[in-house]
């Protein structure tokens, strides 16, 4: 593969991943902001834990899809990049319409041969037909 088409595709996959980051980090964002952040402050105020779990809870639920969104996100990029690009490059090595012209080409090739090896056989076996001919007629006028 080229460098260029490489690069396209670390392109894409850094723009894939990018979203699943973005959107996994702004999850985990909105979860600080709705729970987190209050949790940590009544922790620090020496509040109950029971009353901190439950302010944390809505909060750290969003935070974890946040992240459960990044991980699988990251990975589907990746997966998604990586399987289009070899798809890609065995395309252009596999293409089926250059094997069977190269097919016919040595195919082509072979019978040419074999005409030639064909048309030598039989002048040789025009010569030594003309040579017995030949001998058959000496023999015949010596007898």
């Amino acid at each position: 593969m080229d460098a260029r088409r490489s690069l396209r595709w670390a392109v894409y996959y850094v723009v894939l991943a990018g979203v699943a980051t973005l959107v996994g980090g702004g999850l985990v964002g909105a979860g600080f902001v709705l729970g987190l952040g209050t949790a940590v402050e009544q922790v620090s105020d020496g509040a109950a834990l029971s009353s901190v779990a439950g302010t944390a809870a809505p909060g750290l639920a969003v935070a974890l899809l946040g992240v459960l969104i990044w991980a699988v996100g990251t990975v589907t990029a990746f997966v998604r990049v990586f399987t289009a690009a070899v798809e890609e490059q065995m395309r252009g090595r596999f293409d089926s319409e250059k094997v069977k012209s190269e097919i016919l080409s040595v195919l082509d090739d072979r019978l040419v041969e074999m005409e030639q090896d064909m048309s030598e056989t039989r002048r040789q076996i025009s010569e030594l037909k003309r040579e017995e001919t030949a001998e058959e007629f000496q023999f015949g006028d010596g007898t």
